[in-house]
């Protein structure tokens, strides 16, 4: 089937991405993708993380310019308003009011950080400590995130494998257990194709694994394929080769959002 969608596309707001919000959607519609959508880093408080993400005075400008262009592309594509709202534990009343202010037609769910101060990331390079407890702490925080209500994505869900120790045996009940979480809290599962670009990874491969994905569409977890677009000639990174894996493990469907609901869609 044809990828459709990309909804995780990046904006200089966050520090680390380049280009004009015009030129990812111009490449979209190069590609002749039918919606493209931002899904920028969101503020969190008290400045943790702000060197990677949004400051608070900035989002409402982020909205704006959005929608802004979602009328000025009507016709010629579909552009969604969404958010990467990373899940840091005790936050949640924060988060939860950053969801109910703004008319997000979807939000993206990351767990970037394994402490409360932003100082311990998910994925360290040149990782020598016990990477268990670090796969386990991750996944212990993807199921909190899930159970919250508050996401509808679930974005680059086995992101430690990025410190270039990917989850072995011990690491796959947890990742199980997680699944099941998952697909009882109704989220998506984004196929992220980023980790094509990611040098510390063993291999080039998108986020999740094959085996893992497998997984996913053994319990029936909808699927998004997304970018993670940091520069408009990310977007669509690796779509054709995703379109193949896909009809190889027989998915024939994929989740689209608009206005904070899922539909499915087949091409």
């Amino acid at each position: 089937m044809r990828i459709l969608a990309d909804y995780h596309m990046h904006t200089p707001r966050c520090k680390h991405a380049v280009g004009p919000l015009e030129g990812y959607i111009e490449k979209g519609i190069a590609l002749g993708l039918r919606e493209v959508g931002f899904a920028d880093h969101n503020p969190l408080p008290d400045g943790v993380g702000a060197n990677v993400r949004m400051d608070e005075a900035e989002l409402d400008d982020y909205v704006a310019d959005v929608l802004r262009l979602r009328e000025r592309y009507r016709g010629a594509i579909e552009v969604r308003l969404g958010l990467e709202m990373d899940y840091v534990e005790g936050m949640e009343p924060y988060l939860a009011e950053q969801r109910r202010r703004y008319p997000w037609d979807y939000v993206l769910g990351s767990v970037h950080y394994l402490d409360t101060a932003g100082r311990q990331i998910s994925w360290p390079r040149n990782f020598a400590g016990d990477i268990h407890t670090l796969y386990a702490r991750y996944y212990e925080l993807v199921r909190q995130m899930a159970a919250t209500g508050l996401y509808d994505i679930v974005a680059h869900v086995d992101l430690p494998k990025r410190t270039g120790r990917p989850a072995a045996e011990p690491e796959r009940e947890m990742v199980t257990q997680t699944l099941a979480v998952i697909a009882r809290s109704g989220m998506s599962v984004e196929i992220n194709t980023s980790g094509y670009r990611h040098p510390e990874l063993a291999y080039p491969e998108a986020y999740p694994s094959v085996p893992i994905l497998r997984e996913i569409l053994a319990l029936g977890i909808p699927l998004t394929v997304n970018s993670d677009a940091h520069a408009p000639d990310h977007v669509g990174t690796q779509f054709p080769a995703i379109e193949a894996l896909l009809k190889d493990l027989g998915c024939r469907s994929l989740a689209r959002y608009a206005g904070g609901h899922r539909e499915s869609y087949e091409d």
